[in-house]
């Protein structure tokens, strides 16, 4: 499985050397890591420089710098993970070559790394604030990305599942120092609600999109109300048709795309989005059909306003979502839509294990073909993923774009909602692949 939010698009594009029967004709071992539940790792890279952040086998958040062919270079950071699986660690790197990493947080103080030396990794040092204030005492979800200018920002919940804002920050790399890029919160959940978001996506159009679904407590179950929103400079903000959007942006003025209530299946983390032939907004994501089942759905936007078509046909899978913590599902629509070379739309899920591609016709939204696919080269293939053990895998993000030839793969268990298990599995290698382009 991949991760949330900026992981499950990125994912998708590394499919290509899977359905050509490529393999991978480089693969190296990073480290020993963390592999008794599962909490995602990142992979980022700015020209000949590749970054790996990632829990070794001690669950100490670590850091690994190549530039080139040249030997890896190795730091371990002062933080070490629990048993929760959304502490993530994330890594960006910004326009003058210096690295950022956080993660390790769940409604936590932050914790964050910059290093004193462009791509030198052995010269992170902890920084105790970015801006300071109360919003820092409690992160949850931090995100580095970067704008067509290479300038890097941070984004973070700040509160809790349930009560909620979404904040942005950007660097300034001639002062050293962030700011925060809004006067108010992005998105602002009211203190009865919360955001959980897929993006900002840069695409092909020149416009940041984002997707994200609403919650009302800790339980998946209430979750809500999928909406979407683009920007061209991530300062001001529109609908789908153009009209602007107040900041901070709440519940009664945000742009719905389809208004499922609570109950009603909706996952969070769990809505990537993509652009159509025409460059269409469109949007995959889970609900309950109208059978009760678990089905694959996707939104586009058309003329008239957002068009929401039921992809799947699942006869034997409901989630159970009245339930807290980081949950293990059997259904997973991480895999952002894209356009095949026929500009048929393509959406991609993956159920008990079984990868599934579903092709739609591009003007009636029909699904022509339901069909099995190969997620990932024959070469990356774990050898043994019994006993609840799965194989993660992310492709090295350049520019937010991911990378068709690298991405690095490991094995972990599934989560167990952020609780101890009984036993600790054995580490797992962490790896890097190369695999070449047709």
């Amino acid at each position: 499985m991949t991760s949330l939010s900026r992981l499950s698009a990125a994912t998708l594009l590394l499919m290509l050397a899977a359905s050509s029967g490529a393999v991978a004709e480089k693969v190296e071992a990073i480290d020993l890591v963390w592999s008794a539940h599962r909490a995602f790792f990142d992979f980022v890279g700015q020209e000949d420089h590749q970054v790996i952040a990632y829990y070794d086998a001690s669950r100490q958040m670590s850091v690994a710098h190549r530039e080139s062919d040249s030997p890896w270079r190795y730091q371990k950071l002062p933080s070490y993970l629990g048993w929760d699986s959304h502490n993530l660690v994330v890594v960006g790197i910004d326009e003058a070559g210096y690295i950022h990493v956080a993660g390790n947080m769940h409604a936590d103080p932050l914790v964050y790394f910059r290093s004193e030396t462009a791509f030198n990794v052995r010269s992170l040092q902890k920084v105790a604030t970015m801006v300071g204030g109360p919003a820092e005492e409690q992160v949850t979800y931090p995100h580095f990305f970067n704008g067509p200018d290479g300038r890097l920002y941070f984004k973070h919940r700040y509160g809790s599942s349930g009560n909620g804002v979404e904040l942005y920050k950007v660097f300034d790399t001639a002062t050293m120092e962030w700011r925060q890029l809004h006067e108010t919160a992005f998105v602002d959940g009211e203190g009865e609600r919360n955001g959980y978001f897929v993006g900002p996506q840069l695409e092909r159009d020149g416009m940041f999109h984002l997707a994200w679904v609403w919650r009302e407590t800790p339980s998946a179950n209430t979750n809500h109300d999928l909406s979407y929103a683009r920007s061209r400079d991530l300062l001001t903000w529109e609908a789908s048709d153009g009209t602007p959007l107040a900041l901070p942006i709440r519940l009664n003025t945000a742009e719905v795309v389809d208004a499922v209530q609570v109950g009603g299946g909706l996952l969070n983390g769990q809505t990537p989005l993509g652009l159509d032939s025409q460059g269409r907004p469109i949007i995959v994501y889970q609900k309950y059909g109208p059978d009760g089942n678990s089905q694959v759905f996707l939104s586009r936007r058309e003329s008239f306003g957002w068009k929401s078509v039921q992809v799947s046909n699942i006869r034997d899978y409901r989630a159970d979502l009245d339930r807290t913590g980081a949950l293990a599902l059997d259904l997973d629509t991480r895999s952002a839509p894209f356009v095949n070379q026929d500009e048929e739309i393509i959406v991609r899920a993956r159920l008990r294990g079984d990868d599934l591609e579903f092709v739609l016709d591009s003007e009636t939204l029909v699904v022509r073909e339901q069909r099995g696919f190969d997620r990932y080269p024959e070469s990356v293939e774990a050898d043994d993923l019994n006993n609840g053990i799965q194989l993660h895998i992310r492709p090295l993000m350049v520019a937010g774009k991911a990378s068709s030839e690298w991405f690095i793969a490991w094995e972990a268990q599934r989560p167990n909602r952020d609780r101890a298990r009984e036993t600790i599995t054995a580490p797992s290698t962490l790896r890097i692949h190369f695999v070449p382009a047709e």
